[in-house]
């Protein structure tokens, strides 16, 4: 508790910052410091349930990279791939010009060879009228130019096409190597879903008598709220751009966070008598999670209960929350618009099922997110 109270200490007796782009990225520095700090106490191991809950958040979190590495694999197998498509058709537009080149070009040297070397000079014997003379030759000049350009052109095709197919094969060996790193990536990640599933089987074991998942459910919301009261004081100095559309203005107008059925309603008691301050929505694993407005990351971490989580300031006081995701796709101190994805649906935190559990919050309460967002 010590590092608790002296967290709350430092915060109250933080200095006056300038509203500059270098003060504001030192305070967000600071913010972030005092944020892991709280962490460590809110997450401290103090028996056997927790640490198993303490290797449940390791598991998650390996998971949680994973996906996240997986995720930019795949996107770059895309693009290379995308890439590899233009070139090879790229490289069919050459094999067809070379081929049309290399006629014209077998057509130049025949006809080259049928005049022979003194056709100048025949021309000229041929010849009468001195104009006529004049003209052929201009007519014999502009024909060697020609002959000359399609020689040049049919091997500047010779080598763009050997350039491209070399840009072919090596895309093609990039490939390959990040199949294989993807494959190898995939596999550790099954190993981290097992480590996870043999974890909540013990916590299951553990919390079999109901006393032990009520008290565990408490200690997941004491920790959410604690974190919460103590980002919205570490952050009540910072400014907001004025042009920003007020949060409290799009009641009611909102987009979800995400497209899925709903679980449970606000205000909702539980079976053991706790009650819900927010929503949880049912989407499959690994969809994109919206911010529902503008607002600037404050939280993108994990959290013991509430798995990965991001919070949004929005200023006036009001924040979103956003748990149990898969990975999280924004940092502390990044601005994001409304609709922008700020993380991937998942179920860590422990549970069963896929979804992402929704909150927003005013002065640190939670607000009916149905009364916020467009149903």
């Amino acid at each position: 508790m010590k590092t608790l109270v002296l967290f709350l200490i430092t915060l109250i007796s933080l200095p006056a910052w300038s509203q500059a782009e270098g003060d504001e990225q030192a305070r967000l520095a600071q913010i972030k410091q005092r944020i892991e700090s709280l962490q460590q106490e809110l997450n401290q191991v103090q028996g056997q349930r927790d640490q198993l809950l303490k290797d449940l958040e390791e598991n998650e979190k390996d998971i949680s990279g994973l996906h996240q590495r997986i995720d930019k694999i795949k996107q770059d197998m895309r693009s290379r791939s995308d890439k590899l498509h233009e070139l090879q058709q790229e490289q069919q537009q050459l094999q067809e010009s070379r081929r049309s080149m290399q006629r014209r070009v077998e057509q130049e040297i025949a006809a080259a060879y049928r005049l022979g070397r003194q056709e100048q000079i025949k021309l000229l014997l041929n010849q009468q009228d001195p104009q006529n003379v004049a003209r052929h030759l201009r007519y014999h000049d502009y024909f060697l130019q020609e002959r000359s350009r399609i020689i040049d052109t049919y091997l500047e095709t010779l080598t763009s096409l050997k350039t491209v197919s070399a840009s072919i094969e090596r895309e093609r060996e990039t490939l390959k190597a990040e199949r294989e790193q993807l494959q190898k990536r995939q596999s550790k990640l099954r190993v981290a879903q097992q480590n996870r599933k043999d974890t909540l089987d013990k916590l299951a074991a553990r919390l079999s008598d109901g006393s032990g998942e009520l008290k565990q459910l408490q200690g997941d919301r004491t920790r959410l709220q604690k974190l919460v009261d103590e980002v919205g004081r570490a952050i009540a100095s910072l400014v907001n751009p004025s042009e920003q559309k007020p949060f409290a203005r799009q009641r009611g107008k909102m987009q979800w966070p995400v497209d899925g059925r709903r679980a449970n309603a606000y205000g909702q008691r539980r079976a053991n008598g706790i009650t819900w301050k927010g929503v949880t929505l049912r989407a499959n694993e690994g969809e994109p999670v919206r911010a529902i407005h503008r607002g600037r990351v404050v939280f993108s971490d994990y959290l013991r209960g509430h798995g990965m989580l991001v919070i949004l300031d929005h200023g006036e006081e009001y924040m979103s929350l956003y748990a149990h995701n898969q990975s999280l796709t924004r940092n502390i101190g990044e601005w994001v618009e409304s609709g922008d994805t700020i993380a991937r649906v998942g179920n860590s935190g422990g549970l069963s099922h896929s979804g992402v559990y929704f909150e927003i919050r005013h002065r640190g309460k939670a607000q009916d997110p149905t009364v916020w967002c467009r149903s």
